[in-house]
Order: structure tokens, then C-alpha cells, then sequence
């Protein structure tokens, strides 16, 4: 996968960026049937009722020889380190999810001031326009507005989180295949799409260079742990790591987690 300089342009710009047709759609239904199988096991052998979506967290340990190559694939490793360096780390989110109905406007987590802290997601199912997409509103990971749009919907309210005309949404319709690289700190939700649709999103931070920054990102982890109850790092994903995965994890492990 090749990151060029106009990738990297409309992510720092935009924070977001869209990467056409990175995988074979006929790998990504492999991967959504899995993710598929992986829920009916953990529901018990149900059928999915389609009335809240589920969500696997972390997602490798699950079913680890189908999904511990996702974090070896160089295309989505050439993602991370075309728009974070080269030295960039797996945070451990991993998520396998069946959505259903809206997510409201939110971001995903490290605050407007924090690193540009980076989520690579792909859908299993055609998405678009009122029908699931995700929906941005480009530039809003940019620390001014970020505290202008957390004003108006929190503070102010004269926008509402659970309305999706907010001025400047731009859905972004993909196909299987497609990769949408986002910023944590932008202000994304999605909005109408069936019960069910699939998705899958791992997470990547900037290496910290200062010891500000490390904790900062120890601080910053160590809430993701704590809310999901869990290690988001198993032993088993570094023991079973090649050279490519030890680099995007020991650091990690050396800190703690």
C-alpha cells in the first residue's frame, strides 16, 4: 500500500483520509464471515437478533489464527506508517463489530489536545449515504474547532449529537475492499443502515518521543484498559509475534500493558 504526499496532506488537513479498494473484497467476506461465526459462539450458537449491535474487544484473542494476520497485513501496516511513522505503535483496540441503527456524533477518545492517535477501519458490507456510512465533519480534529463543536453540543447545545445535519458532514460511502483512515479526534457518527452491517477498526499511536508524551499515552491506555475490563494486549500476541509485530507492540508491553 502506497501513503503519498497527497494522503498525507488530507489527513493532516482533513483528518481523515480514504484508501480505495486496499483489500480483495473476497478477503474482507472472509474475514466478516468469521466475525460472524466468532459472535454466534460467544451468543451461544444464536442467531443474531439484530436489536443492539455486538462488539468483540480485543478482537485477536478470539479467534487468534484468523485474526492475528490482520496485524501482520502490510497494507494496513503501510497505512500506520505512511501517516504516523514508521515507528508507530498498535495500541491493542481491536474491534470486530455488527452495528445497528445510528452512532450519534462523538470522537473516539484522547482529548483535542492529545497525539494524532489514528483508527483504520473497513466495512464488510456496502455503506453509503443514510445507509450506515460513516460521516465526518472534516478538520474537526483540529484543536479550535474540536472545542467549538464540544461548546455547541455540550455546553451551548444549540447543536444536537443525535441529529445528523450538522453543517459540514461529509459521508464517506465505501465499498469491501475500501480502508478509511480517521483521526481519533474527529467528530464522526453514522446514521440510518441495516441491522448487522460489519465493521472492523484497529488503532495506532505516534511513538512518544518525550517523556511527556509517554505519559501521556500510559495515562491514556490505561483508561481504554480499565473501561473494557481487560488487557487489550495478551501475552499470546507478542509470543506469537514476528520481528513486524514486535516493533508495533513491545514498546507497549515494556510500559506495561
Amino acid at each position: 500500500m502506497n501513503v503519498t504526499d497527497d494522503h498525507r496532506r488530507h489527513f493532516a488537513a482533513f483528518g481523515y483520509v480514504v484508501f480505495r479498494q486496499a483489500f480483495d473484497p473476497e478477503e474482507v467476506a472472509r474475514y466478516g464471515a468469521a466475525l460472524e461465526e466468532t459472535l454466534r459462539r460467544k451468543r451461544g450458537g444464536g442467531d443474531f437478533a439484530g436489536q443492539r449491535g455486538e462488539r468483540i474487544t480485543p478482537l485477536f484473542d478470539e479467534a487468534p489464527d484468523v485474526f492475528c494476520p490482520l496485524l501482520d497485513d502490510e497494507r494496513l501496516l503501510a497505512m500506520a506508517d505512511g501517516l504516523l511513522g514508521a515507528d508507530n505503535l498498535f495500541t491493542g483496540s481491536n474491534d470486530g463489530n455488527l452495528y445497528v441503527g445510528h452512532t450519534p456524533w462523538h470522537i473516539d477518545g484522547g482529548g483535542a489536545n492529545g497525539p494524532a492517535l489514528l483508527k483504520l477501519s473497513f466495512y464488510c458490507d456496502p455503506v453509503n449515504e443514510g445507509h450506515g456510512c460513516l460521516s465526518v465533519l472534516p478538520g474537526s480534529h483540529h484543536v479550535p474547532f474540536f472545542e467549538q463543536l464540544h461548546d455547541l453540543f455540550f455546553v451551548r447545545k444549540t447543536l444536537d449529537m443525535n441529529d445528523p445535519n450538522v453543517p459540514g458532514r461529509t459521508p464517506l460511502a465505501s465499498i469491501p475492499g475500501d480502508v478509511i483512515a480517521f483521526d481519533h479526534r474527529l467528530w464522526h457518527s453514522s446514521w440510518g443502515g441495516s441491522a448487522g452491517r460489519r465493521q472492523f477498526a484497529f488503532s495506532f499511536a505516534p511513538r512518544p518521543k518525550f517523556s511527556w508524551e509517554e505519559t501521556w499515552l500510559h495515562g491514556y491506555l490505561a483508561r481504554v484498559n480499565q473501561r473494557h475490563g481487560k488487557r487489550l494486549l495478551s501475552d499470546r500476541l507478542l509470543q506469537t509475534a514476528g520481528p513486524r509485530r514486535k516493533q508495533k507492540i513491545a514498546k507497549l508491553y515494556e510500559m506495561g500493558f
